[in-house]
């Protein structure tokens, strides 16, 4: 995965402060395909204090993960939204006009995002209030598609489901076609399948309908 070329970046790969030489109790393993690595992050109030991670990565990934946590420091968590590979490439140069890393391909960009995406569950906070569908007015399979779309994203975000996923990737909800919900859901390995297998059980005890169809789109 690409080449370092600027001397930031290289400065940068002799100077690692937020890259570990061991894996930490509190690391949590990236789910995704891809380099194995690990990470560890604590916010407060959506603030990141402390980011943190290790892996048998390449030195490309160290100093893109490097820039990464040195960017997010004390900023909302939210900015990972607006990272990418060409920013952080951009970040590293000593040029405007020059490459700080070159021969990255799109591949390394999909991977980056998916590290990304998850890495702000990490961040997430359970919420307090547990998710309970009451069926007293009529059953789900009645309810119009805006009403069963915000039941699915009450019973995705209830402390159970998040704790369930805590360290994959929360579910995100894509769409509601009558009794079938499609989820962006990890959905590669036998451990995520087991795991999906329970979400979906969990959601037919919730609605109480055995009918309600679950479909991942990792």
């Amino acid at each position: 995965m690409g080449l370092i070329k600027s001397n930031r970046a290289k400065n940068l790969l002799e100077n690692l402060s937020h890259f570990k030489d061991h894996k930490t109790p509190g690391m949590r393993k990236f789910p995704g395909s891809g380099p194995e690595i690990y990470f560890e992050l604590e916010t407060e109030s959506e603030i990141v204090k402390k980011l943190s991670f290790f892996g048998e990565i390449n030195d490309v990934h160290k100093i893109l993960f490097e820039s990464m946590a040195s960017l997010l420091m004390n900023r909302p968590i939210s900015k990972l939204d607006a990272f990418t590979l060409r920013e952080l490439e951009a970040y590293l140069r000593d040029k405007n006009s020059e490459a700080s890393i070159e021969e990255m391909t799109e591949n390394d960009d999909i991977y980056l995002k998916k590290v990304f995406g998850w890495l702000k569950t990490l961040g997430q906070k359970p919420l307090s209030k547990d998710y309970h569908f009451s069926s007293e007015n009529r059953p789900f399979c009645e309810l119009k598609l805006a009403d069963k779309i915000k039941e699915i994203r009450g019973f995705l975000n209830s402390p159970e489901i998040l704790t369930l996923y805590r360290n994959v990737g929360i579910p995100e909800l894509i769409d509601v076609e009558e009794m079938t919900v499609y989820l962006n859901v990890p959905y590669s390995s036998k451990e995520e399948k087991e795991l999906f297998h329970e979400l979906h059980q969990l959601g037919v005890e919730a609605f109480r309908d055995e009918n309600l169809n679950f479909i991942p789109e990792s």
